[in-house]
Parts: C-alpha cells; sequence; structure tokens
C-alpha cells in the first residue's frame, strides 16, 4: 500500500533527525512544496504567524493519513493491546471509547462520530500531545487531514473544506478562509488500556488493517531529551520532555505535571485570578473545575515544551511546589 511506504520513509526520515538534531531536520527539502503546492500559501498570505516558521516534514499532504472511517471492535471484545499501552479515551453520549497511542502514532487524526456528535481525536507523537475536538465548523461537521506540516514541532492540520491551516496545540486556524477561528476542544484521557478498560468494561476500540510494529514508531524519543523539529523557545522550568497537563484560563495559564497527580490525586490551583481542583479520575481522565461555579475547563496532555511554547507565561504545579511563570533561555 502507498500508505505503508510513506510511513516506512517517515520513519526513515526520523530516524535520521534523531540521529542529526533540529537544525537538520528543519534544513530538509523536499522536492515537493507542501505549503505552496498543496495550499497555494506563501509567506505573503494574510497569517496570524510568520509562515517562514513552518517545517515540512513529510514528501506531500496526507503523507501521514487519518483515519475518516473508524472501525472499532464490538464492547467486551479483546484487542490487540497490552495493559500498559497507552490509549486515548473519549465518552460522548454514554459511549466509551479506546484511540491506542500506537494506532494514532501512524495516523495522528481519527475523524469520528460518537453518539451523534462529530468529534476529531488529534494525536501528535513530537509533542507527546492528545487532543480531541468538536470537528465542527460555522455549524457544519468538518473533516480534518494532516498537512504533513509542523510549527513549533507541532501538528499542523487543515480541515478539507477550506484547507485552511490549523495549529494543534491551541485548536486554532491560523491561516486560510477559516484563520482566527478556533474548534470547541473536548476532554479526552490520555492513560493506560487496563485503567481505561477497568473503568470502562463495555469500552470499543478503534482497529485498522496496520500490522502492529515490533517497536515503538518514534523510538526512544518520549524518553529522551531531543526536540527533532524548532521551537522559539524554551524553559528550564522541568524537563523538556516532562508530561504536563496544561489549563488555558481567560488571564494566564497553568500547566500540573503528571506526576503532582499521580495515581488519583488532586490538586488546588489558583491561577489568573481562579480557583481550580485539578485531579485525576479513576479512568485516567484529568478533570480541571473551577471553585466558584463547578464548570469544567479541558485540561491537555502534552512535554512540557510544548505547552511552554504556546504558554510561556504559564504558572507550574509540581509535586508540592508552586512556581511563577519560567522565563526563557
Amino acid at each position: 500500500m502507498r500508505s505503508s511506504r510513506l510511513l516506512r520513509l517517515l520513519a526513515a526520515t526520523f530516524a535520521v533527525a534523531l540521529a542529526t538534531g533540529p537544525a537538520e531536520a528543519a534544513a530538509r527539502r523536499w522536492p515537493h512544496d507542501i505549503l505552496r503546492e498543496d495550499f497555494g500559501y506563501t509567506e505573503k498570505s494574510s497569517s496570524d504567524v510568520p509562515l517562514s516558521e513552518l517545517t515540512q516534514g513529510c514528501p506531500r499532504r496526507d503523507c501521514i493519513p487519518s483515519i475518516d472511517a473508524p472501525r472499532f471492535t464490538a464492547p467486551g471484545e479483546k484487542p490487540e493491546l497490552h495493559d500498559e499501552d497507552l490509549v486515548l479515551g473519549l465518552v460522548r453520549g454514554g459511549t466509551a471509547r479506546a484511540y491506542p497511542v500506537w494506532v494514532l502514532d501512524r495516523h495522528e487524526i481519527v475523524n469520528d462520530v460518537i453518539a451523534g456528535e462529530p468529534v476529531a481525536v488529534t494525536w501528535c507523537p513530537l509533542c507527546g500531545s492528545g487532543i480531541a475536538f468538536r470537528r465542527v465548523l460555522d455549524g457544519t461537521p468538518v473533516e480534518l487531514g494532516v498537512s504533513g506540516l509542523l510549527r513549533e514541532s507541532d501538528l499542523v492540520f487543515y480541515d478539507r473544506r477550506t484547507r485552511s491551516l490549523w495549529q494543534q496545540v491551541t485548536g486554532t486556524a491560523f491561516v486560510g478562509p477559516s484563520r482566527g477561528k478556533r474548534l470547541e476542544s473536548i476532554s479526552v484521557a490520555v492513560t493506560t488500556w487496563a485503567r481505561w478498560r477497568a473503568a470502562h468494561p463495555g469500552t470499543t476500540v478503534l482497529v485498522t488493517g496496520d500490522a502492529r510494529p515490533s517497536r515503538n514508531a518514534y523510538g526512544d524519543y518520549a524518553t529522551s531529551q531531543k526536540i527533532l523539529f524548532p521551537v522559539t523557545r524554551t524553559s528550564r522550568a522541568l524537563p523538556g520532555k516532562e508530561v504536563v497537563w496544561g489549563i488555558e484560563l481567560e488571564k494566564g495559564s497553568v500547566a500540573v505535571t503528571d506526576r503532582r497527580l499521580g495515581d488519583g490525586g488532586s490538586v488546588a490551583v489558583d491561577a489568573g485570578g481562579v480557583r481550580l481542583e485539578v485531579s485525576r479520575l479513576a479512568d485516567g481522565t484529568v478533570r480541571a473545575v473551577r471553585a466558584s461555579d463547578g464548570r469544567e475547563v479541558v485540561a491537555h496532555r502534552m512535554f512540557w515544551f510544548a505547552w511552554y511554547t504556546f504558554h510561556p507565561d504559564t504558572r507550574v504545579v509540581d509535586l508540592e511546589k508552586k512556581t511563577p511563570a519560567p522565563t526563557a533561555d
């Protein structure tokens, strides 16, 4: 299959980048210019970010194929998963679904419909960011695809209706007809299969025709401190690959480390004049609730470097200490 050949090419490209570094990865030149030839944008196009910050990560648009007609196991059917495997877990309208990360590593986006609601489950392996959206734009469902471009090492996706480009971490379109619009994010767990299954015994699981690889497609990337593609700012407040749950508020933002929450802990957080109670539920979902009115605020899981890149004024809650916003290196 063509997608299999492309994925092998991407794996080889990733291996070269891992052995060299972000400067060499960014300098890679592809014969096909995705930004210009697939989307028709140039550095003169009206954009909310400099398009010179985009890096082409693969040969062409959709080189990483999104899953647009997902299939799932029957409830209770045993999928090909180990207890320690990471999954993204989603519950909508009483329906629970699990999306294995080893599948998302190779597809990055799943366009799904749960209980009649159009949703997109997105995963950027480079940022460790699992984010779900209501894939509705101007009242109409849209389908998302992998652009083949990166910005700040993060997945840039596009909507197939307007071909606007969107930043995964923020859920915001930065160039194209949808520029300035934002997709509504929804809470998604990033947890182990054992924990999700125990809490949702009737869950279904995403299945594909992909052969399961003998090892992680990204090797030891998640446990190393190497960042493969350029980011404009870094912070030493935490190790770059520390897993955090980031929460964006009207004024300011906060990042709570995964280790601070533990297996089922909670922490009270003050950020931007808002008091939050952040806790990990039995199924692994991290829930942030405003103390004033009980309203939930979505928490996003990702590596520290990715959260900080887009939220440099963030506060950090790690173990028992609260630190002010870190300064850039």
